[in-house]
């Protein structure tokens, strides 16, 4: 799976838009949860497709989350 954030990128950002786009993805990742789970007549496929945009979502909440700790912030 490609990353969401290039690793320079996270370096470069400003530590309110690294907050920002961590709540972004916290919220983005639980949304599609909450489809798939209100959604269970969902085809294989489809259903798939979104577990994947979850998983890339949880994946760019782990890079966010390393970032700021590797800064030392708080959200």
């Amino acid at each position: 799976m490609k990353p969401m954030y290039d690793d320079s990128d996270l370096a470069s950002m400003d530590p309110l838009v690294l907050m920002k786009n961590l709540d972004h993805v916290r919220m983005s990742s639980r949304r599609l949860s909450y489809i798939i789970q209100q959604q269970v007549h969902l085809y294989t496929p489809e259903a798939n497709q979104l577990r994947q945009r979850i998983d890339a979502y949880t994946q760019a909440e782990r890079q966010l989350e390393a970032e700021m700790a590797r800064r030392q912030l708080r959200a």
